[in-house]
């Protein structure tokens, strides 16, 4: 990170919008680590003053390229709260500071590089690259925006996890080649001038233009199943997509790295902290310390999530030596007490999943493997995870082993061992899960199981806890707002969650995020695929209305709750008898706000001041963060 670092000239500078944590759930450091163990030496410029062009002269000029990422987040989603107001800090900046990167930073910063050295290639990548590569919705602006290769005038974007993409363009760089000669990559999109004619050919499909997308949300959802049924590697086809008298050109995805590969990554030399030039704590590398990734991927394909098309659907392991034997390493790492604080990825318990047709798997377009029915080729065998769970905790020095990801309850419940030992040995105390909502048109709308397998999980938790004499809780993350979740599908989860005794303290708000189903929907009030109109709760008022029914039970939340209750005609919720949400009082609405006016008491509206700071309060209640309730 600094000239005295370096040996001379560095091959590649990568520029990242969060603090350098040398660990690999770090993008940037996954990245540099990867390019070092193949022979190109690396330097990472993080959290640069994007008004100063200086920033990025700091480590001379590289010999290859500028990598620029805007960190592990979307500028956007990490800056902003669900109800556009700015958060109170950051978790990937020292101290949390927040202010440390600008808006949407890929753009700024890849001119940021253009400026500090003509001449010298540049590519994006990392999750916001990767997500706004063709025309997007913005939900802070509210339209339609273009690619952000465009926009950020970058050479190439590498979309995806971006590790075989990344080194053939470094060793063809290297070998003398032209950036141009790096176009037919897998897993690279690349901008064409006004006078360069796309790609043709069967092998080609052109999705609607920027200009359609915007004109018409029909085409919007076109753009975005085009994007999900392209994702497979082994039957993707070229996308092409037209901005005026320009072009956008994706090339097939590129194959997901396999288990020696993914050993190999985890494996490489990092040192598992944050750069010592910081003189503050990195608060995400201490949420995550102790932790350890088994798996990559996503098989759900749930609608609000961008994992599949991120990630991939296809979920890549590492192999169960590999895990030991950083597990072991661990115990000589400063601070750690022998507490193993996760042993998961994206979705825990889908470790070694994955087709077991190779045929089908490489004709395949499903988005989920399993929505709306599990695929009959998807593997859901428990059995490689519980052994790897078995093995590492019987490490000498290791105390306890926890998971603290995702897992996926109707595939726990095919396995008659696993929620058991879950209980018993793997829960810190509480047990994060995502039933999401409880009304079967929502959920199929989310892409998720139906609520009986959150039930059935839930009972049997409860007697595996039990039987293994401890009391544990689960935390449920509910969510609100989403497209196709209108006041009655919101009545039933909040009846739900009466009946099942389940107070969750915080509930997600839907944010519509670029490149995901649920954004579509949200767009065009249809579903992509079956073009069906759906519910969209647009605005604050009907959001704010729905996140507060399911705080029926707080008293502070009444007044709202009879406001949504009144404004859906269902007063008959409205009472004092065991149906009831909540009982007979003054109605006003969750949007606005109480304030005293000589005496009177006056309600204003204030939710739509997009720049308006949020209190504590207010973002926790809008964290994924729940606290454990009782089942």
């Amino acid at each position: 990170m600094t000239r005295e670092e370096a040996d001379g000239p560095l091959d590649i500078i990568l520029v990242t919008g969060d603090a350098y944590v040398d660990h690999p759930s770090w993008g940037v450091a996954a990245v540099g680590r990867w390019l070092e163990a193949h022979g190109f030496s690396v330097g990472v410029i993080a959290q640069p003053d994007w008004r100063d062009v200086e920033s990025l002269r700091v480590l001379g000029r590289p010999r290859l390229f500028f990598g620029v990422t805007a960190g592990n987040m979307d500028t956007m989603v990490n800056k902003y709260t669900a109800a556009r107001r700015i958060r109170t800090d950051d978790a990937y900046s020292p101290g949390g500071e927040p202010g440390r990167r600008p808006d949407r930073a890929t753009i700024p910063y890849t001119a940021l590089c253009k400026q500090a050295f003509k001449g010298i290639p540049v590519i994006t990548g990392g999750v916001e690259a990767s997500l706004r590569r063709f025309a997007h919705f913005d939900f802070w602006q509210e339209k339609i925006r273009g690619s952000i290769l465009l926009e950020a005038k970058a050479d190439l974007l590498v979309y995806g996890m971006g590790e075989r993409a990344i080194i053939e363009i470094a060793e063809r760089l290297a070998a003398g080649r032209s950036v141009r000669e790096c176009r037919d990559i897998a897993g690279v999109a690349y901008p064409l001038g006004a006078k360069e004619a796309p790609p043709e050919g069967p092998n080609v499909i052109e999705v609607p233009s920027l200009g359609e997308c915007r004109s018409d949300p029909r085409a919007f959802n076109q753009l975005t199943v085009h994007m999900y049924r392209e994702s497979n590697p082994h039957c993707g086809r070229t996308l092409i997509q037209a901005h005026k008298n320009r072009w956008v050109v994706q090339n097939p995805p590129a194959h997901p790295l396999d288990t020696a590969s993914l050993d190999r990554l985890h494996e490489l030399p990092y040192q598992y902290g944050a750069h010592p030039c910081y003189r503050k704590p990195i608060p995400a590398l201490q949420s995550i310390a102790g932790s350890v990734s088994v798996n990559r991927g996503c098989s759900g394909g749930c609608a609000f999530c961008a994992l599949t098309i991120h990630q991939g659907k296809d979920v890549t392991s590492r192999s169960h030596e590999s895990v030991v034997r950083e597990v072991k390493k661990m115990r000589s790492r400063p601070g750690f007490k022998g507490i193993v604080s996760d042993l998961g990825g994206p979705t825990a318990n889908m470790f070694h999943m994955n087709c077991k047709d190779e045929r089908a798997n490489q004709l395949c377009r499903r988005v989920s493997c399993l929505h709306p029915k599990r695929c009959k080729h998807y593997g859901t065998d428990h059995k490689p995870y519980l052994k790897l769970l078995r093995e590492v905790r019987e490490i000498p020095g290791i105390k306890r082993v926890y998971i603290n990801s995702g897992i996926r309850y109707d595939l726990a419940s095919l396995d008659s061992e696993f929620v058991e030992e879950l209980a018993a040995h793997h829960t810190p105390g509480q047990l994060s899960v995502a039933p999401e909502h409880a009304s079967p048109d929502a959920l199929s709308m989310m892409k998720k199981p139906a609520i009986g397998y959150f039930s059935e999980f839930m009972d049997r938790f409860r007697k595996a806890n039990d039987a293994a004499g401890r009391e544990q809780f689960l935390v449920p993350y509910f969510q609100c707002a989403h497209p196709g979740t209108g006041p009655e599908a919101c009545i039933e989860l909040a009846l739900y969650m009466k009946e099942n005794g389940l107070r969750p303290r915080q509930v997600q708000m839907f944010m519509p995020t670029p490149a995901t189903l649920a954004t579509a929907m949200y767009v065009s009030g249809r579903d992509p695929y079956t073009k069906k109109p759906v519910f969209v709760a647009k605005g604050d008022r009907e959001r704010s209305r729905q996140r507060a029914l399911l705080f029926y039970w707080k008293r502070e939340e009444w007044p709202h709750v009879r406001e949504a209750l009144k404004a859906w005609r269902r007063t008959d919720l409205i009472g004092r008898h065991p149906s009831s949400l909540v009982p007979p009082g003054p109605a006003f609405g969750a949007w606005t706000r109480r304030t005293k006016t000589r005496g009177k008491v006056r309600y204003d509206n204030h939710m739509g001041m997009k720049v308006e700071r949020a209190t504590r309060q207010e973002q926790q209640e809008e964290s994924w963060e729940a606290i454990a309730v009782r089942p």
